[in-house]
């Protein structure tokens, strides 16, 4: 009984600690996952000689990523629930942004924890675990 006792308290501290980190867990999945997709735009823009515009868009409480046919778009993970910035980062054919400046795309989890990715004006993506990026 005791032992019981000691597994259902242990439980009752583990399981919102688990959750918080699941989901943090998932917000960092998210943000590299649209980090290396704004890279392969940035890429496929350059070896294409086309430009390539990423539309991040809410559709249905999930967030979508899409490339305009250059690359599949991309469906971020449920824990993702809200963005700011973007909605559409541009690469020219010679992988610049084709904006005069930074162009951070902020996501957001359920419990409001944000990561942000950048895109400069020279093309490269950068992220970060906070809500703007040095």
């Amino acid at each position: 009984m005791i032992a019981v006792a000691i597994v259902g308290i242990l439980a009752m501290v583990a399981v919102p600690n688990y959750l918080q980190w699941n989901a943090r867990y998932q917000l960092k999945q998210a943000t590299t996952e649209l980090a290396g997709s704004l890279n392969l735009a940035r890429m496929a823009a350059m070896n294409r000689n086309l430009a390539v515009t990423a539309t991040v868009a809410l559709v249905s409480g999930r967030v979508n990523v899409d490339f305009g046919g250059a690359l599949a778009p991309i469906v971020l993970p449920q824990a993702v629930v809200g963005f700011t910035g973007g909605p559409t980062i541009q690469f020219t054919q010679q992988g610049l942004s084709g904006a005069a400046a930074n162009v951070p795309v902020t996501l957001t989890s359920q419990q409001g924890t944000t990561y942000s990715v950048v895109v400069t004006p020279a093309g490269k993506v950068n992220w970060c675990a906070h809500a703007t990026c040095p």
